[in-house]
């Protein structure tokens, strides 16, 4: 995973470029050589601000760069495609620290943020510190491992992308139920008022015509009386002026001859004479066919109030707008109509989806139970070469539902991890009762739980870069030998940087740097020195004995022969 780390003016370290192999690299050093440098170096490029910040040169940045080969984690590699980065089988990771505290981070040269590179970390690097033991002791992280163990991978994804589908449903239909209740009482007033204009079957222009027929039936009488009196008093009593202008013409007949200019007058005459006669007769026809009708009078009457009423009701100024409020209580209507209609179907979706998330959730806890005593077995063994011969382990399967659940009472309970609570159970002496980790498990026991539990899960984990931060504190001897090949058997799937003091430990490594404080003009400089066959089993006698001998670099050439 980890193939180069290039350090720059970082704390005793003016600058240094690190080449990894594959499988293990050891460190070690005398005591206060400075060999969680290279782990601190490594946590800073991933955002984290705990460790030293302190330049080798006040003046000048530091700088900080690592390279990753990606190509066997896919964890990594969805991840980075995910966030929009173009994906090859190696990144290179780099931070740098001004003098005056601000960070830049990059990826192969391009700018990211801090939380990126803390959300890649996980992915990439796995801590074994007193944090990470910590870690242990959450019911949550103890899950995880056994699903890691179960490889419920795919079966965790299904079941979460399911249960925030339903969760995300049952939200929704929370919410349409809520605006449905809303509209409740403005259904019933809309729908009255729909039922209302549809009884009244409204036409445009329908008041103006019957504001005419009300008026001409409202003078009906007065109109009959007036076309009869018009029609007498132009044509039919003996004075009438059809008469008189009838003598008229007559007379002023006889002297058209004697005096022509009557000619024309007479013609005008004798036309006013015609259009007297015709409307004579038009007034007559209007006294005959006007008929007085008090029933239709009052139809007509009932019919306008009834739509002036509904004018008046509902703030119209006509007729139009009543019939586009009727279409808009239509359209209002269909739609609270429709909002049931979705809220029964989304109803019958959740159930459904509540159904796969159960059938799920069972084949989960099944998965779970069955992993669990395996599980529980194979770190029982391990644990027990770790120097803790009478130690027993159990893990507990705990459902937190029942069979009969409403779906909002079980996503109460439930999380996107599954129906059930996991609990590791650990005695460390004989005729102890099993109690969880945090209740009986030392700092010492859990650093070995911890080691064991990484050796049985290595070949099921992505492959990541392993840093053990002196692991090896407070062993030795057989514990010692069985530490080394639980580190060695990580190392043929993971790359594993180890801080050790241990020569057993350091014996397995596949590269072993040493560190070195020397004197420098202002401060001393810590070397990070690779070392050749020779060198490293000088060191490694060094480890054994404190001094080297004869005997202590026989010794320490059985150890490295041992693990070859």
């Amino acid at each position: 995973m980890l193939t180069e780390l290039y350090i720059q003016n970082y704390l005793f370290v003016p600058e240094e470029r690190i080449v990894f192999g594959p499988g293990m690299t050891v460190l070690s050093g005398e005591t206060g050589a400075g060999k969680s440098i290279l782990v601190g170096a490594i946590a800073l490029i991933f955002g984290d601000n705990f460790s030293a910040l302190e330049p080798f040169n006040e003046s000048l940045p530091i700088y900080l760069e690592a390279t990753f080969d990606i190509s066997h984690n896919s964890e990594v590699q969805s991840f980075l495609e995910e966030q929009g980065h173009k994906l090859n089988s190696e990144i290179t990771l780099a931070r740098e620290i001004k003098p005056a505290g601000k960070s830049t981070y990059f990826l192969n040269g391009r700018k990211v943020t801090a939380s990126f590179l803390r959300e890649l970390k996980p992915l990439m690097i796995d801590f074994h510190h007193q944090l990470d033991q910590q870690r242990l002791l959450s019911n949550t992280y103890q899950l995880q491992l056994l699903d890691l163990y179960a490889q419920n991978s795919s079966l965790k994804t299904e079941y979460a992308q399911t249960y925030h589908s339903v969760k995300s449903a049952l939200k929704e239909l929370e919410k349409l139920k809520e605006e449905e209740e809303k509209n409740r009482q403005l259904k019933e007033l809309y729908q009255y008022q729909f039922n209302e204009l549809e009884k009244a079957n409204l036409k445009i222009g329908e008041d103006e015509e019957l504001q005419k027929e009300f008026e001409l039936l409202s003078n009906a009488q007065e109109l009959i009386e007036t076309a009869s009196t018009a029609y007498f008093t132009l044509y039919e009593r003996e004075d009438s002026i059809h008469s008189l202008l009838a003598y008229v013409i007559n007379n002023l007949s006889n002297y058209i001859s004697i005096y022509p200019r009557i000619a024309p007058i007479l013609n005008n005459l004798k036309e006013c004479l015609e259009q007297i006669s015709s409307s004579a007769s038009d007034l007559n026809d209007i006294s005959q066919s006007i008929s007085l009708n008090p029933q239709r009078l009052q139809e007509i009457q009932l019919r306008l109030d009834e739509i002036n009423s509904l004018l008046y009701k509902h703030h119209a100024k006509n007729i139009a707008e009543l019939l586009e409020l009727f279409h808009q209580r239509e359209s209002q209507i269909n739609a609270m109509e429709d909002l049931s209609a979705s809220i029964i179907a989304l109803e019958n979706s959740v159930q459904q989806d509540y159904e796969k998330l159960k059938e799920l959730g069972s084949k989960l806890t099944e998965s779970r139970q069955k992993a669990a005593y395996s599980l529980a077995i194979e770190l029982q063994e391990n644990i027990r070469l770790l120097s803790i011969p009478d130690a027993l382990f159990k893990i507990n399967i705990d459902k937190k539902t029942t069979q009969h659940i409403l779906p909002e009472q079980y996503l109460s309970l439930c999380s996107e991890e599954g129906e059930d609570n996991c609990q590791f159970l650990f005695s460390a002496n004989r005729g102890s009762e099993l109690k969880p980790l945090s209740a009986v498990a030392s700092g010492g026991e859990l650093s070995r739980i911890l080691l064991a539990i990484k050796k049985v899960l290595s070949e099921r984990m992505e492959e990541k870069l392993i840093i053990l931060d002196e692991i090896d504190a407070g062993i030795g001897g057989k514990t010692a030998d069985y530490v080394a090949q639980f580190i060695y058997q990580l190392a043929q799937h993971h790359r594993i940087i180890c801080i050790t003091h241990l020569a057993q430990i350091a014996a397995i490594a596949n590269q072993h740097l040493a560190l070195q404080k020397v004197p420098g003009k202002h401060k001393n400089i810590i070397r990070i020195i690779p070392l050749e066959p020779q060198q490293r089993k000088q060191e490694i006698a060094r480890m054994l004995a404190g001094d080297i001998s004869e005997i202590s670099l026989k010794h320490a050439e059985e150890l490295i022969t041992k693990y070859k």
